[in-house]
């Protein structure tokens, strides 16, 4: 009888869901360039759908007649309509950008969904899942959470790619992208696709820890003019900003341009100051509906004073969290020694080619060049010339008369807690007076790049539920890397020798010579000194990736093949490596393959599950690979590809009232290569040490949720679960730069130490009200806990611990890993849109950190100087630093 029951009312429920069922089919476009508009989400009573990336979508609604559907898409406002069932012809619905009641700072992407056409197949479909873009936890951790440097799962930057219309921009040196290289561009870099980890994306293989692509496209911007102005209390003090774009007109091309300004005579922490001014440009012309080609010309000059870590001391001295070594004061006016200036512009060209409606070919070739220059102090024979010298302070001192004269002098003499140029200058004349080289001098250290970047893509939907993408990218990268005197400081010349040789083997005038090519060289301002090289670095892959979508799966698999080539091209022949800096290292090439796969269970049009798997091999980055790349052409020993193995699982929940992703994920880094620089007490000279065989695990939860209490109320609440541990005990292979001793080995005891430079805990509790005649407010509650200090690893050694026996309490003191103390931060923003007569007015007030909470340290390091004969830990103390305290932004923009 249970069986014959069951029986039945399956039957009944069959019955009225196929006399019931109606099948909504439809396309979001924008309402001016009639292009469609993908990663839209589209809403209809319980039923939820994203679009693709030709802006269609599928609905499978319950009953007939009318039904309520509501549209949510970036940059565009909320759009309700009802519609009436059935339907027999597909349901266009435009969209007008420009006129959303409320404009937000912070996080503005473009979602693009992947690349599956919606069909016509039988049986119920479910739409896939938005990609990271709309994901609450990617945005919360990157602009929220961002304040304490907190990074994705602990992954380091190099684990990003960074795309800018399909050509990758992550430097070729460190692997990293180089976000300021567009600093100030906001609007023209605002649309983005944005993958999440191992996810697929159709532009790009992807990476571990994600994938970003700008679109720069000038088509792709709706027709307006913007200009906004911003005032703050952080890095930059003001901002102006001009963004005018014509969109696609009538004889098919289209233009964008947008310029800003950002500066302050004085940033947030003292000493340090701002001054950048950005260009963008974007033309594009439409040849037909198949073919475009498009241009896009961007740079963001910057010219900034930096800020440098202190010990403990030096802030409780000063009773200043944000004290600044880096300056002082020359005849009355503030000066930096550390001043960065970079100009870094990019030209790309892309070719968009269409076959029919299913196969786009993208061409696309980048130019970058530049230049990338930081100012530094460099003395001879001559006292150390920083404040913070750990000779000049009290705790060094042992007299209480002595300690407490210091202490005063900290306290209340600039000429003694900062650099005292006015000394450097007097030192200098006296030395000018007896015909003698100057003791400071002002350097810059230079890396002058250009590269050439060509990548090729297709994408393909080859069956309804079959799309398929592939690319060729290619690049030839070249850095030069040199030294130039930057400022005399009133003397007369500088001797292009090695003091630290010279004064080891001051009889030997081969080794003391930077450069044998020209011994004894006299500097003068602007002359290249002390090193001149070379690094190239040529690298191609090849990838593809297939990705199919069924009714209640989506699924993809992936594969790259990864080829690198380095090698350094010595200009200067150092007299510490005469046969061996002068000159064309040899060539290290790596074939590195990768594999990929993923799967989206969708249960139902709200709860899915997905998981993805992948194992990558990456060459080692070019600036770890050598001992000295300063002085001579020696790679690290054991230079081999370091390989990722990562999973991660994830349930998802999506409606129009609640969006959650609970994820758990494991990645095991193996073999990685750091180089580190130094000056080594115990050797008196400064040395490189090279750490291989680095392995390392990254594992944890994320939750990401956002609930929407009312029409107007959201509350969200994200949360990460870390735990990054050090699992091997590298290899340090020290190689001493005036090459007073041969290169020695230790062993590094840091397994089971925990990753540094990020928070391994994090979380934030975040409200939205949206108030009625478009004012809105958001808050966000933070917490920042399980932070390390990065380790200085020869205190891990043998060496460190020579002459201790078992269990004295020197070895935990030595070699334990410093936790820093959590912190919270409350962090509020108001903001009101006001639409007449054609313009759109928008004014936004944000405070960060409300509560000024100074004492919440972001990172920090042990310096890598270490007393190897009285094993005291407190000469050279940690520095760190302290996040800023209250800061606020305001900003103003009028569109029309």
């Amino acid at each position: 009888m249970r069986k014959i029951i069951t029986l039945l009312l399956l039957l009944t429920i069959g019955i009225q869901a196929f006399a019931q069922e109606q099948r909504l089919q439809g396309k979001v476009v924008d309402a001016v360039s009639g292009n469609p508009v993908a990663g839209a989400l589209v809403s209809a009573d319980d039923q939820l759908a994203t679009t693709a990336r030709d802006g269609k979508f599928v609905l499978v609604i319950t009953g007939s007649g009318n039904i309520s559907l509501s549209v949510t898409a970036e940059g565009y406002p909320v759009k309700r309509m009802t519609v009436d069932l059935p339907m027999n012809t597909e349901l266009v619905i435009s969209l007008k950008a420009g006129t959303a009641p409320v404009e937000t700072a912070g996080l503005s992407d473009v979602s693009i969904a992947s690349l599956d056409m919606e069909n016509d197949q039988q049986g119920q479909y479910i739409s896939g899942l938005l990609h990271a873009t709309g994901d609450i936890f990617i945005s919360t951790a990157g602009y929220t959470l961002g304040a304490a440097y907190f990074r994705i799962r602990g992954y380091d930057a190099e684990n990003t790619a960074v795309y800018m219309n399909g050509i990758l921009v992550n430097d070729p040196e460190n692997g990293r992208p180089t976000w300021s290289e567009w600093g100030g561009l906001n609007d023209a870099t605002r649309n983005k696709e944005v993958i999440n980890g191992l996810s697929h994306a159709d532009f790009s293989y992807g990476d571990l820890g994600g994938t970003t692509n700008i679109i720069t496209r000038a088509s792709q911007f709706s027709k307006q003019q913007k200009f906004s102005y911003s005032l703050t209390n952080r890095a930059y003090r003001q901002r102006l900003m001009y963004t005018a774009s014509t969109g696609l007109m009538k004889n098919n091309w289209a233009f964008a341009v947008s310029l800003s300004h950002r500066w302050a005579e004085e940033g947030y922490v003292e000493g340090t100051f701002y001054d950048n001014w950005a260009y963008f440009l974007a033309a594009e012309k439409k040849f037909s509906q198949e073919h475009s080609l498009a241009l896009t010309l961007y740079a963001s000059p910057t010219r900034r004073g930096m800020q440098g870590g202190a010990t403990q001391e030096a802030y409780d001295l000063t009773d200043n969290r944000y004290y600044n070594p880096n300056w002082g004061y020359q005849e009355g006016e503030k000066r930096n020694a550390r001043v960065r200036n970079a100009h870094e512009p990019m030209i790309i060209l892309n070719d968009y080619l269409s076959f029919g409606q299913h196969t786009r070919l993208t061409q696309s070739l980048g130019i970058s060049f530049g230049k990338f220059g930081t100012t530094a102090l460099n003395w001879y024979n001559a006292r150390d010339p920083r404040p913070d010298y750990y000779r000049y302070l009290p705790s060094y001192e042992t007299d209480p008369l002595v300690v407490e004269a210091m202490t005063e002098a900290w306290q209340n003499d600039p000429a003694h807690s900062q650099i005292n140029w006015n000394r450097l200058y007097q030192i200098n004349y006296l030395a000018n007076r007896q015909g003698k080289q100057a003791n400071y001098v002002l350097e810059e250290r230079r890396l002058d790049h250009t590269r050439f970047t060509y990548s090729a893509l297709i994408n393909s939907q080859l069956r309804k539920n079959l799309a398929f993408s592939g690319g060729l990218n290619l690049s030839r990268y070249n850095g030069h890397h040199y030294k130039k005197l930057f400022d005399l400081l009133g003397g007369n010349y500088w001797m292009d020798i090695d003091q630290f040789s010279q004064r080891d083997f001051s009889m030997d005038t081969v080794t003391i010579q930077n450069d044998l090519n020209n011994p004894d060289r006299i500097v003068k301002e602007g002359d290249i000194y002390g090193y001149d090289y070379d690094i190239h670095v040529n690298t191609g892959d090849l990838w593809a990736q297939a990705a199919f979508t069924f009714n209640r799966i989506d699924c993809f698999a992936a594969a790259r093949l990864s080829s690198t080539t380095f090698w350094r091209d010595g200009k200067m022949r150092n007299g510490r490596a005469p046969d061996n800096s002068y000159g064309e290292s040899d060539r290290k090439n790596f074939l590195d393959p990768s594999v990929k796969a993923g799967a989206t269970l969708k249960i139902t049009g709200h709860h899915f599950l997905q998981a993805n798997m992948g194992y990558q091999s990456k060459a080692p980055l070019v600036r770890n690979a050598f001992l000295s790349q300063y002085i001579k052409n020696t790679f690290a020993k054991g230079l081999e590809s370091e390989t990722h193995l990562s999973g991660d699982l994830s349930y998802i929940y999506r409606s129009d009232r609640l969006n959650l992703r609970l994820t758990g994920y494991h990645t095991i880094f193996r073999n990685q290569t750091e180089l580190m620089s130094y000056y080594h007490d115990d050797y008196l000279t400064y040395v490189n040490m090279s750490l291989t065989g680095i392995d390392k695990v990254h594992q944890g939860l994320e939750l990401g949720t956002e609930w929407k209490a009312t029409k107007a109320l959201s509350i969200s609440l994200v949360g990460a679960l870390g735990n990054f541990i050090f699992t091997s005990r590298p290899e340090a292979v020290i190689s001493t730069e005036n090459g007073s001793r041969a290169d020695s080995t230790e062993l590094i005891y840091q397994k089971f130490f925990f990753v540094n430079g990020t928070p391994q805990q994090a979380g934030s509790l975040g409200i939205r009200y949206a108030a009625p005649h478009y004012w809105y407010f958001n808050a966000n509650l933070n917490y920042f806990d399980k932070i390390y200090l990065d380790f200085n690893p020869l205190r891990r050694s043998s060496a460190a611990l020579n002459n201790l026996g078992p269990g004295d309490p020197m070895i935990t003191a030595i070699t334990e890993q410093e936790k820093l103390s959590n912190g919270f931060t409350l962090d509020a923003s108001i903001g009101k849109s006001i639409r007449m007569k054609g313009y759109f007015i928008s004014i936004n007030f944000s405070v960060n950190n409300i509560l000024d909470n100074q004492d919440l340290i972001t990172g920090g390091y042990e310096q890598l100087r270490f007393d190897f004969t009285e094993k005291n830990i407190n000469k050279f103390p940690p520095k760190y630093f302290y996040a800023y305290g209250r800061s606020f932004f305001l900003n103003f923009n009028i569109r029309i």
